[in-house]
């Protein structure tokens, strides 16, 4: 320190009582007043300096006493360095993030095999088409087929002439008929390996009056019944046998539904 002192103050206790004032309570690291030539500093410091900072309470020197280029500029932000390229080699790949699939879209489970093979509609087997004599089994079976599936379109055109009760009690009659005809075309096809379903020859039934129709209606089921019968005699097969028995008995309920239709009709 004593190095930067001019010779007007070169006395020690006074240089003593200055530095004591100047540094009470401070670090020698935060006085502006360093030893040695600060840079950009030329000569000492003069005694008009240093009573400023005596009279500043060691708060830094005035304006005029601060050398030029001392101070502070602020740092420049921090610019990312760009990718090193090589000479005559291509700029750097950057990776893309994978697109994420879109929500609500159901993805493939890993390790499951993809579908294979027709659609079982497009698999049906071949069509019934070539007549075969009228005492063959499976020509009769065919006729029962065809009487089921008129049975199931003569309830459904006579529940629309009928209300309430009557009109559900038909509906389900019509039901059971359809249930049959598959019955049956499903044992058709069994035996055959062909398909007979030929609800495209089916027209709109003769319905001239509502009781005539409960009328014939009975009498069809009666002769439908007798003709299970017969029929089971020409099978073995314990699954048609069983066919036929049902049958015969849908027969005889419906045949009871149609005589409570029409004992209820006839008050």
């Amino acid at each position: 320190m004593e190095d930067i002192i001019p010779c007007a103050v070169k006395d020690q206790e006074v240089f003593q009582r200055v530095w004591q004032r100047v540094m009470a309570g401070r670090g020698q690291a935060s006085s502006p007043v360093q030893p040695g030539i600060p840079g950009g500093w030329e000569g000492d410091v003069s005694c008009q300096c240093l009573e400023a900072l005596m009279r500043r309470q060691g708060e830094g020197l005035p304006s005029e006493c601060e050398c030029p280029g001392t101070e502070e500029t602020p740092e420049a932000p921090v610019q990312p360095e760009p990718p090193v390229q090589e000479p005559g080699g291509e700029p750097p790949v950057q990776e893309v993030p994978a697109p994420e699939p879109p929500s609500g879209e159901d993805t493939p489970a890993e390790g499951l095999p993809q579908e294979e093979g027709l659609h079982r509609g497009n698999d049906l087997p071949r069509l019934w088409e070539e007549p075969q004599p009228a005492n063959d089994r499976t020509a009769r079976l065919r006729r029962h087929v065809m009487d089921a599936l008129e049975g199931w379109q003569f309830y459904r055109h006579l529940a629309k002439r009928a209300r309430g009760a009557d009109a559900r009690t038909l509906n389900g009659m019509a039901a059971e008929q359809h249930k049959e005809a598959r019955k049956l075309a499903a044992a058709y096809f069994l035996l055959t390996g062909l398909r007979y379903w030929p609800t495209e020859l089916l027209g709109a039934p003769d319905i001239p009056s509502y009781w005539g129709a409960l009328r014939a209606r009975y009498q069809a089921e009666q002769r439908q019944e007798g003709a299970h019968r017969l029929a089971a005699d020409d099978w073995e097969d314990p699954e048609l046998l069983a066919l036929y028995a049902g049958l015969a008995e849908g027969c005889q309920r419906r045949c009871r539904q149609l005589r409570g239709l029409l004992e209820q009709d006839m008050t």
